[in-house]
C-alpha cells in the first residue's frame, strides 16, 4: 500500500476526502479471525482420543442393548463437551471485549478542527495528536514530538520506553508513556505494525498441549490393550468349546468395560476449576487444556528486557545526602506506605522528605485512583516516574498540592546523551528550586553537585551497592536559588 501523507500542516484532511479513503481502504482494524460455529466447536471437543473411544463404546453398548451403560457414556460425553464449548465461548467473548479497549478513540484534526473519533475511522493522511497515556491508533509519521517516549513492549517485548523524534515513526498498538506528539497516519488496519502481528498470530496453528499428548497416548494404549486382551479371551473361549456368539458378546463387553468413562469428565472438571481460579486472577485461558500447560511450567527463560514483569516499579530504598539509608514499603502505586530505618518504622525525616519532593517535581507522571473496573492504583505516564510520585505520597507529601506550590517554570527534557532531566520551579517567596534527576554517574559529578570529592565518592559507592542488589538506581539533586538558571 503506498504511503500517502498529503495533509495540511494544521488543518488535516477534509471530511469528504476522509470518507472516500475509508471506503477505499476499509476500517482501521485488524482482520478479525473467522468466528467458529457451534458445530465446529462441538466437533473439536469430540475429536479428543478418549472421547472418541467413549463414543465407540457407546455405539457398541447400544448394539448390545446395554442401554444403562449407553446412557451413562453419552451423559459423560455431553457434560465433557458442554464444559469445553462453554469455556471457549466465554473466553472468546472476553478476548473480544479486551480487543475493543486497544485504541477505542483517537484525537484527529479534520477540517481544521480537533475531533475525537473511533480509532476504526482513521484513514491514511489523517493528522493525529497523542499524549501520555494514549494508545497510538495507527502507524504514524511524526511531524512534532516533545519528550515523546513509547512503550513498545506489545510489539517488541522491550519493557524500557523508547524515545521517538520528529521524522520517525510510531507504531500502532504502542503506548505513549511521556510527552506528546502530532503525526500523520501512514498505515492502518492490517497494514499497520499491530495488524501484521495479528495476522501472523492468527495464521499459527496451536500445537497439542502436554496433557493432550498424554491423554492421546493413554487412549491409544487402552484401546490397543483392550482389543488385544478381548481378542485373546475370545480365542481362548472358542478353543475351549464355548459358543462363538457368546464369546463375541463377552469380548465386546470386556472392551467396553476397559474404557474409563469417568476419566474425561474428571479431567474436564479439574481443568474447569483451574480456569475459574485463573479468571479470578485476571487470566483468561481460551482453551481448557491451556490450564494444564501453564501448570506444567517448571522453568521460564526470559531475556534482559523483563518481558515477564508486571510493568510496575516502586521505590524500595532511598539514600539521603548524609548517607542514611531508608526502606520504603507499600503496595503497587498506592500512596499509602511506611518508611523504615534500621528495620524499624520511623517518622519521615526532613532530608528524606526533600528528596521525595525533588523526585516528585522533576516528574511528569501522575497516579490514577482505583475505579470499578480497576481496583488498584495505576500509573499515568512512565512507570519509573509514577514510582517517584507514590514514594513522595508515602513520605507524607500530597502530590497535587506540592506541585501547585512549586509550579514548573522551565525544564530541560531527558537527554539520551546526558542521561538526565532538569526542571526549575518557583516558590511562593519568588525563589527557585532546580531539580535534576538521572543516572547516578551523570548526576553525582562536579560541578553539577556542590559537594566534596569524598562526599561524591560515598554517594557513588552507595549507588553501586544498590545496583549490586539488583535494584534500578536513580540519582536526584536539587538546589534553591534566588534567580532561575540561564540554562537548566
Amino acid at each position: 500500500m503506498p504511503v500517502d501523507t498529503s495533509t495540511g500542516p494544521a488543518t488535516g484532511l477534509g471530511s469528504a476526502e476522509a470518507a472516500a479513503r475509508l471506503r477505499a481502504d476499509g476500517p482501521n482494524a485488524a482482520v478479525a479471525p473467522p468466528r467458529r460455529h457451534l458445530a465446529v466447536r462441538v466437533l473439536h471437543q469430540l475429536t479428543d482420543p478418549l472421547v472418541a473411544l467413549l463414543l465407540a463404546a457407546a455405539v457398541v453398548t447400544a448394539v448390545l442393548r446395554d442401554y444403562p451403560d449407553t446412557a451413562v457414556i453419552v451423559l459423560v460425553v455431553l457434560v465433557n463437551t458442554a464444559i469445553g464449548v462453554v469455556q471457549e465461548v466465554r473466553a472468546d467473548r472476553a478476548i473480544a471485549a479486551l480487543d475493543q479497549l486497544a485504541a477505542p478513540t483517537a484525537r484527529v484534526v479534520r477540517d481544521g478542527r480537533d475531533l475525537v473519533l473511533p480509532a476504526a475511522d482513521l484513514v491514511r493522511g489523517d493528522l493525529v495528536r497523542v499524549e501520555a497515556g494514549d494508545v497510538v491508533p495507527a502507524d504514524l509519521l511524526l511531524a512534532e514530538a516533545a519528550r515523546l517516549t513509547l512503550d513498545e513492549s506489545a510489539l517488541t517485548g522491550e519493557s524500557v520506553p523508547v524515545g521517538r523524534a520528529a521524522g520517525e515513526e510510531a507504531s500502532a498498538g504502542t503506548v505513549v508513556t511521556t510527552g506528546r506528539a502530532t503525526g500523520t497516519v501512514v498505515r492502518t488496519g492490517a497494514a499497520s505494525a499491530l495488524g501484521r502481528i495479528t495476522a501472523l498470530v492468527a495464521s499459527t496453528r496451536p500445537a497439542a498441549t502436554p496433557l493432550q499428548r498424554r491423554l492421546a497416548g493413554l487412549g491409544r494404549i487402552l484401546g490397543f490393550a483392550a482389543v488385544v486382551l478381548s481378542g485373546l479371551v475370545f480365542v481362548v473361549g472358542v478353543v475351549g468349546g464355548r459358543p462363538v456368539v457368546d464369546m463375541a458378546v463377552t469380548a465386546v463387553s470386556l472392551v467396553v468395560a476397559a474404557v474409563p468413562e469417568s476419566l474425561p469428565a474428571v479431567v474436564t472438571l479439574a481443568l474447569a476449576l483451574g480456569a475459574r481460579r485463573m479468571a479470578g486472577a485476571r487470566a483468561i485461558p481460551r482453551r481448557l487444556h491451556a490450564v494444564e500447560t501453564l501448570g506444567s511450567v517448571t522453568v521460564i527463560a526470559s531475556d534482559k528486557t523483563g518481558t515477564l514483569t508486571e510493568g510496575r516499579m516502586a521505590v524500595q530504598h532511598a539514600v539521603t545526602a548524609d548517607g542514611s539509608r531508608y526502606g520504603v514499603t507499600g503496595t503497587g502505586y498506592a500512596p499509602q506506605g511506611t518508611v523504615h530505618h534500621g528495620g524499624e518504622p520511623v517518622a519521615v525525616p526532613d532530608e528524606l522528605r526533600r528528596l521525595a519532593r525533588a523526585g516528585l517535581l522533576c516528574n511528569d507522571a501522575t497516579l490514577a485512583p482505583p475505579t470499578d473496573e480497576r481496583p488498584e492504583w495505576a500509573a499515568v505516564g512512565d512507570p519509573l516516574e509514577a514510582a517517584l510520585v507514590a514514594f513522595a505520597a508515602r513520605c507524607g507529601l500530597e502530590p497535587e498540592t506540592t506541585r501547585a506550590a512549586w509550579p514548573r517554570v522551565a525544564e530541560h527534557p531527558f537527554d539520551q546523551e546526558l542521561r538526565r532531566m532538569t526542571t526549575v520551579h518557583r516558590s511562593c517567596d519568588r525563589r527557585y528550586l532546580v531539580v535534576c534527576k538521572g543516572a547516578p554517574e551523570n548526576v553525582l559529578v562536579a560541578p553539577l553537585v556542590d559537594a566534596t570529592a569524598e562526599e561524591i565518592a560515598e554517594l557513588s559507592a552507595a549507588a553501586h551497592r544498590l545496583a549490586a542488589e539488583g535494584l534500578r538506581v536513580l540519582a536526584v539533586a536539587s538546589a534553591v536559588t534566588d534567580a532561575p538558571p540561564a540554562d537548566p
